[in-house]
């Protein structure tokens, strides 16, 4: 079959029932929300502990409930609804959590970069509230006096780690969608084509990916000139004016995360009728 076949089919589940879309967007909204609720001790010092629930219901329901929504798409695909109880389901939830766990365990060795800049960063700046003080040490530390240059080093480490991050996430996509259709080894040997297929889905972030981009530009050259901050020669950009950007971004991304998801969840499909 051809290739476009497959961006196709994902286009053809996403717009079979609008509402059936929307209501699974909204499910699956609605189970992130509740995993980070958490998180709101943190505005408490006294509850603050509890916050650690966070990760722990992240484990605990997100990821037998991403096995949950595979099984769903794959629905959807052969021509049923998008929505429907299977995304809360709970039968099989063990098997469905050691899928879930043992994907996130290869993630996190794809992530290890990233996990050691962030560690390493927290334990050189930790105690630091001042932004200048902040730029002075990545001025010194990463850059060798140069403002510009140290900023570009940093970037591009975090560049690099979350790019080899992303990798991981594309050579992984297909495996819940595999085992979705009953067949864990279905994406063996096709890493390359579960890559693309996950690479075209980025597309569907571009809304987001043009306001991150466009916050970037507008705060770069007050970053890079920390003389002219101390002076004020320099401003920063308005706060509310960024938040509206990227909630703009946000916004016009999330209808379009279903589709995302759907194009691997396709390319899935297509490989079990082949076998």
């Amino acid at each position: 079959m051809r290739k476009t076949s497959v961006p196709g089919r994902a286009w053809s589940a996403y717009t079979a029932s609008p509402c059936g879309t929307l209501k699974f967007l909204l499910v699956q909204v609605c189970l992130r929300m509740m995993c980070l609720a958490p998180l709101l001790c943190l505005s408490d010092r006294n509850l603050a502990p509890g916050a650690v629930l966070s990760p722990v219901m992240w484990i605990l329901i997100l990821l037998p409930a991403r096995m949950n929504a595979a099984a769903a798409m794959r629905d959807a695909l052969a021509g049923g609804p998008l929505c429907s109880a299977r995304l809360v389901e709970t039968a099989g939830y063990g098997e469905k959590l050691l899928m879930g766990l043992k994907r996130l365990g290869f993630l996190m060795l794809w992530g290890a970069p990233l996990i050691f800049l962030a560690v390493r960063g927290w334990s050189l700046y930790t105690g630091e509230t001042d932004v200048f003080s902040v730029l002075r040490m990545i001025r010194g530390d990463l850059g060798g006096g140069d403002q510009l240059r140290g900023i570009l080093v940093l970037l591009g480490l975090i560049a690099g780690s979350l790019l080899l991050l992303a990798a991981g996430c594309a050579f992984h996509s297909g495996a819940r969608h595999a085992w979705a259709q009953g067949d864990p080894r279905l994406v063996n040997g096709r890493h390359g084509m579960t890559m693309l297929f996950w690479l075209m889905s980025l597309l569907c972030l571009l809304p987001l990916a043009a306001a991150v981009a466009v916050t970037v530009v507008r705060y770069l050259p007050a970053v890079t000139d920390l003389t002219g901050l101390l002076t004020k020669k320099v401003q920063l950009p308005r706060t509310d004016e960024t938040v509206w950007i990227l909630a703009a971004g946000a916004a016009l991304t999330l209808p379009l995360l279903p589709l995302r998801a759907l194009i691997p969840a396709a390319w899935a499909a297509k490989l079990k009728e082949k076998a």
